[in-house]
């Protein structure tokens, strides 16, 4: 009985040991294959660690190359702006010298009428006759031919048109945006030589349209300024202006219309040759309106009271 207890028991104690060998096998296989794999993530890390610091070894120098040219060049752009800035005060300076010495030579020098002026749309100052003072006028030097004198522009309602007669006799506004030439001025250009006159306009649609005539001259300020010759209609927009000629100009504060319901100027807000009272009313309010009689208009442009967006009034002294 105890015999075979012991060799059971031996048995056992055998079959343990086997399992704790083939345990110890597979831990000493599996440290083996640790310590390999560690091995080789240290091969892969050094290889790695190797290569970048060649990477960088390869880089940094190109790096400092860029960094140095970059500062060359950069000290390069700054002497070109400085040279370049140079060049742009000098420009600038000599367009300023031309700009003065093309006013002083207009002054010096002025034309008898925008005909003579040079073929840039600009001021220029002109002498009517010999013992008249000059002044300044915008030619326009492009549309029609050219060499016409603006003795009127409008086109966003910037200057107010609504003033009185020293202001309509003597001019208001500045030649290069909305201006009214004066009436004295106007009367002086069309007196002693035949002039004929040309206005455009716009509406708030972007129509345009121009109304010709063949002869244009007002009289002087004790003649208050009639309309006393109106040539022969040719355009785009209607004659709005013949019921016109013959009549006295009217501003607010010197009522020289006919009409007998009292002053067309403070009726309509304007300032024009009024007879009772207009067809065309181109000092009027500048609005974007349809039949408010207040606003600048020129009725048979489109057989309506319209507003105008855009308008300018120019004469030019006829040539045989």
């Amino acid at each position: 009985m105890e015999h075979r207890l012991q060799e059971r028991l031996t048995k056992h104690e055998n079959n343990i040991n086997e399992k704790i060998e083939t345990i110890e096998a597979r831990m000493h296989a599996m440290e083996e294959s640790f310590i390999k794999s560690v091995k080789s993530m240290e091969a892969s890390n050094e290889n790695t660690r190797t290569k970048l610091e060649a990477l960088k070894n390869h880089v940094i120098p190109k790096m400092e190359h860029i960094q140095e040219t970059s500062d060359s060049e950069l000290k390069k752009i700054g002497e070109y702006k400085n040279t370049l800035d140079m060049l742009i005060d000098t420009v600038q300076n000599i367009s300023m010298q031309a700009k003065f010495n093309t006013r002083l030579f207009k002054f010096l020098y002025p034309v008898s009428s925008c005909r003579q002026a040079l073929s840039v749309s600009d001021t220029y100052m002109i002498k009517i006759e010999v013992n008249t003072e000059p002044f300044e006028v915008f030619c326009e030097q492009n549309k029609f031919d050219g060499g016409w004198i603006v003795i009127q522009h409008r086109y966003d309602g910037s200057v107010d048109f609504y003033t009185n007669w020293t202001e309509y006799r003597n001019g208001f506004g500045s030649l290069d945006g909305e201006f009214w030439l004066g009436l004295e001025y106007v009367h002086q250009i069309t007196k002693n030589r035949a002039h004929e006159l040309l206005v455009e306009m716009k509406d708030f649609h972007g129509n345009y349209g121009y109304a010709k005539y063949g002869e244009f001259e007002i009289g002087n300020e004790s003649e208050l300024y009639v309309l006393k010759k109106l040539g022969t209609y040719s355009g785009t927009a209607g004659d709005s202006m013949k019921n016109h000629k013959d009549q006295k100009f009217t501003t607010f504060d010197r009522d020289n219309d006919e009409a007998d319901k009292g002053n067309c100027a403070k009726a309509y807000h304007g300032a024009w040759w009024y007879y009772n009272c207009y067809r065309s009313n181109l000092n009027a309010r500048y609005m974007n309106a349809t039949n408010d009689l207040t606003t600048m208009s020129w009725k048979y442009f489109k057989n309506d009271r319209r507003g105008l967006s855009y308008t300018r009034m120019m004469i030019r002294d006829i040539v045989d």
